[in-house]
């Protein structure tokens, strides 16, 4: 327990130990927050994101191979996969109903935590009351190639030879390989990252000061999740899917370069779901949580207002 606004746990989950981070509060409507990465963590965004959710109660929780749960576990990197994951959700979904003694429970996805949820709500549509997703990915090759394409136009403009030397290291027609995706995704997101994404907050800096960090947090869980990397995020399409049997919900950070808004929002058009809508974040890049925590939780209490 970490204060009376705080609860931290961890639960038994598909045979491991998994951990949990509750932001309590009155009523029945829980977030059920999944993370991006894969691999990093959001449950240190808890303690700045507690203001903003002050209308319903808040679940983090950390992945299979991520945060607090892999560091109790150390799970090998071949022992998860994404039907492995869609079922410690499931699992996890069940849970936290039990335990708020609630139906109305809405998953909200971020990035990797977006295709997680995605797929979860195509396979499990009626476990859950509504699906949020945010830096959404719709079609990865080409959400990865725009990225590539923004970083390299940015750096170029702005004559920085020291970024333009690393992009080198970057085939012409990424994304190509599936056994060179890892290294070459993550060449281009540290240039992007440090130079030229939008971000109003630094997201690390958030981590750090969070009351549950410790430099135990640092290991580098991201090289962990190679196998998804590879297996999962390399050729990822959703385009097909047209039909969902959950309300869907978009919500979107007007300046997102690592997974252009536009693509998700031509998408989103196309799709056809009980009920749906897509809101967009001002001032906000690829985490409009951290970078617009008003406008954004301002949108998730509108939408499940709504149902």
């Amino acid at each position: 327990m970490m204060d009376k606004n705080f609860m931290e746990e961890y639960v038994l989950i598909n045979g491991i130990s998994q951990y949990f981070l509750h932001l309590p509060n009155t009523g029945k409507d829980v977030l059920l927050m999944l993370h991006g990465g894969p691999g990093l963590a959001n449950s240190y965004t808890a303690y700045y994101l507690r203001p903003y959710a002050d209308f319903c109660s808040v679940v983090f929780y950390d992945q299979r191979g991520a945060g607090k749960t892999q560091l109790k576990n150390n799970c090998a990197p071949e022992s998860f996969s994404l039907e492995i994951m869609l079922e410690d959700l499931r699992q996890t979904v069940e849970y936290v109903k039990q335990k708020y003694k609630t139906d109305r429970v809405f998953l909200v996805g971020h990035s990797w935590g977006s295709m997680l949820g995605t797929q979860y709500v195509i396979k499990h549509p009626e476990t859950v009351a509504g699906y949020i997703g945010y830096g959404q990915v719709v079609d990865g090759n080409l959400q990865d190639r725009m990225y590539y394409e923004h970083v390299k136009a940015a750096a170029a403009k702005a004559s920085d030879q020291e970024s333009m030397e690393m992009l080198k290291g970057v085939s012409e027609n990424f994304p190509n390989a599936r056994e060179t995706y890892f290294e070459e995704y993550n060449l281009i997101s540290a240039v992007g990252y440090d130079k030229y994404d939008f971000y109003a907050n630094d997201v690390f800096e958030i981590y750090g000061n969070s009351p549950i960090w410790t430099p135990e947090d640092e290991a580098d869980f991201e090289s962990l999740n190679r196998k998804l990397y590879e297996e999962v995020l390399f050729g990822y399409n959703i385009s097909n899917v047209k039909e969902y049997g959950v309300p869907v919900f978009y919500i979107l950070g007007r300046h997102d370069t690592m997974t252009p808004s536009s693509i998700a929002a031509e998408y989103f058009e196309t799709i056809r779901a009980p009920k749906k809508g897509l809101y967009w974040i001002e001032n906000a890049g690829h985490l409009p949580d951290t970078d617009n925590p008003s406008a954004f939780f301002g949108a998730i209490r509108e939408i499940i207002t709504q149902l």
